[in-house]
């Protein structure tokens, strides 16, 4: 597990400081995924050298598997990062070597027999499914599949906390699907503990299982997924809720935005609600997903019913809440983090 106890980064003295992190509390158990979102400026980049002790957290802590690791002297942090592997959004791939070599490096740094890291990177790259392209070089891969080798030569010295920053950004959907897919499962197989940075808010969906806003250097917000999704006064909530394109309503009748509101939402809500109001609610778009077999989601729905209370409170019996649109979903925008070869080459070293 990895904790952050009252993280503050500062840069600068006196009335020209910056503080870019401020007392952050953050919690990721073994076999979790965190996701952190928050809009240009927020403070993610900072957090995630923070995190892997790239950059020395101003105060506060970096505890890893009960191990504060933020105070250690140079020489024992060296060792101690390597507890924390770290994937960035460009895989930092040094172009004149292959898939296997990329993902030896952390080892050949480290001493490690040939022998050893031969048997190492082999199971590496079966494990991310990478074995028919051990030998290829990454211009001969596409985007995901050298993220998979990012991955694969993150987990190389075995950390217990895996950093993903920024790592699907810029990816097709379908190869998203697939890189998340892959930490999912590394995630069950090795009990990491992982913290992944990202903007993409859908994609938060398909890895997270719990969720932290970052805005001006402080948590504004962290949750379950599942409980963020099911209270609407949760600005994070309904941030990750997915954008709908709904149909146009029938002559007569209003489109109204229902959000799941309660973890008790019955399968037969639709017509639930269509016998309560006496005419035939119309679905006109609906995305509904099941997170810790808890159904969440939101719909559109049109309603002829021109009595807003009674529409309002036809959902709620239901454990809905139903809104007429006229405020468009909150966006919170995410600006993306440039890395280097050389950079990722210091958490190895």
């Amino acid at each position: 597990m990895i904790s952050l106890h009252q993280l503050t980064k500062v840069y600068g003295q006196g009335p020209d400081a910056v503080t870019v992190l401020d007392k952050l509390d953050i919690e990721v158990q073994a076999g979790e995924i965190l996701a952190v979102v928050g809009p240009s400026g927020a403070g993610k980049s900072t957090l995630a050298q923070c995190i892997n002790l790239l950059e020395r957290p101003t105060s506060g802590q970096v505890i890893v598997n009960g191990e504060e690791l933020s105070g250690l002297p140079e020489s024992k942090l060296r060792v101690a990062r390597r507890r924390i592997g770290t994937v960035f959004q460009s895989a930092s791939l040094l172009s004149r070597k292959t898939v296997a070599e990329n993902i030896a490096l952390p080892l050949e740094y480290l001493g490690v027999t040939k022998a050893e890291t031969n048997s190492r990177v082999n199971e590496l790259i079966e494990r991310v499914g990478l074995s028919h392209r051990a030998n290829h070089y990454p211009f001969e891969l596409s985007g995901g599949q050298r993220q998979r080798v990012g991955i694969a030569r993150a987990l190389a010295l075995r950390p217990s906390v895996l950093l993903s920053d920024e790592a699907t950004s810029g990816l097709d959907p379908e190869t998203t699907r697939s890189v998340v897919q892959l930490l999912r499962e590394l995630r069950d197989d090795l009990n990491l503990a992982v913290v992944f940075i990202t903007h993409e808010m859908d994609t938060v969906l398909q890895v997270a299982d719990s969720a932290a806003r970052l805005d001006h250097g402080r948590i504004i917000e962290q949750g379950r997924l599942v409980d963020l999704l099911t209270n609407h006064e949760s600005a994070l909530g309904r941030a990750l809720q997915p954008n709908l394109n709904p149909s146009a309503p029938l002559p007569g009748t209003r489109s109204w935005v229902v959000t799941y509101d309660s973890r008790d939402v019955p399968a037969d809500w639709l017509q639930r609600v269509s016998s309560e109001l006496g005419e035939p609610a119309a679905l006109l778009a609906a995305t509904i997903q099941s997170i810790d077999g808890v159904s969440t989601g939101n719909a559109t729905v049109g309603v002829s019913n021109e009595n807003d209370a009674i529409v309002k409170d036809a959902f709620a019996r239901h454990g809905l809440r139903a809104s007429l649109p006229n405020v468009s979903r909150e966006s919170i925008s995410i600006s993306s983090v440039q890395n280097s070869a050389q950079k990722e080459a210091a958490l190895w070293a």
